[in-house]
């Protein structure tokens, strides 16, 4: 068994967007599904290790918010800052308190030359490796975003669930394709969704999420990583896309047998 709470469900920015002069950033209310930090996991093990998915800039505020206890172990999906500049929130922390984070070549890169001195444990995994948290099997899995760009397949060893978090991307290769079909869970990109941002060829464009969304085979499909660029609310987001499900912050889910 794991449990999932989503302690970020925003793009790069963040709702509110700094200095945002959007409909969405100027009325959202702290508290409510509109406010939304960077995009992030905390995940519980069964025998109670707890894995962070993602150091976001708000990583202070979200441990405090939700309660958090210290991470376990803390996995990286790219070197891009609002994913990975957490860490130097964490300075003070990591000297006293050993931190192992896993993360792929580049992002080990971007830590040694910006934050070694921290002094964390990183593990370097490659696409497609399995390893072990309990009884937790994770696999990095490649996604077209920018240099070395990972999701991370999750599976219960008991019951055989499954979840995939993708964040930033603008495609998959073939062989991410055929190890995510059929999972029970997987969240997508959806920080242009309903947007007219056409500079940014790393993230699905509008136009492109609603073919891709209907081509992944999963039983749930979370929107995640969601911006303020479209000028809709939480609800109206789940009026246009009932067929999805729409992150919040504090959302929940858990995967085990029962």
């Amino acid at each position: 068994m794991f449990k999932i709470i989503f302690i970020g469900s925003g793009c790069w920015q963040g709702i509110p967007a700094p200095f945002g002069e959007d409909t969405i950033s100027r009325n959202v209310e702290w508290g409510s599904k509109d406010f939304r930090f960077r995009t992030s996991l905390y995940i519980e093990t069964e025998k109670g290790e707890k894995i962070l998915v993602e150091v976001t800039p708000d990583i202070r505020l979200q441990s405090w918010k939700f309660k958090l206890e210290k991470p376990d172990s803390i996995l990286i999906s790219h070197w891009h800052w609002d994913h990975l500049f957490g860490l130097l929130d964490l300075d003070w922390f990591a000297e006293k308190n050993a931190m192992t984070v896993y993360g792929n070549k580049v992002t080990k890169k971007w830590y040694t030359q910006r934050m070694e001195h921290i002094g964390i444990d990183f593990h370097i995994f490659d696409s497609y490796e399995s390893f072990e948290i309990d009884n937790v099997k994770i696999t990095p899995i490649t996604v077209s975003h920018v240099e070395e760009t990972h999701g991370f397949l999750f599976e219960d060893k008991p019951s055989g669930k499954k979840f995939v978090y993708l964040s930033d991307l603008y495609a998959l290769p073939p062989e991410t394709v055929e190890y995510i079909s059929g999972v029970d869970a997987i969240t997508v990109d959806a920080t242009y969704i309903e947007a007219d941002v056409n500079d940014d060829e790393t993230h699905l464009k509008k136009d492109q999420i609603k073919p891709f969304l209907e081509s992944l085979n999963a039983r749930e499909i979370i929107l995640t990583n969601i911006g303020s660029y479209h000028g809709l609310t939480h609800d109206e987001l789940e009026r246009r896309f009932p067929q999805c499900t729409i992150s919040y912050d504090g959302m929940e889910r858990k995967f085990s047998l029962s």
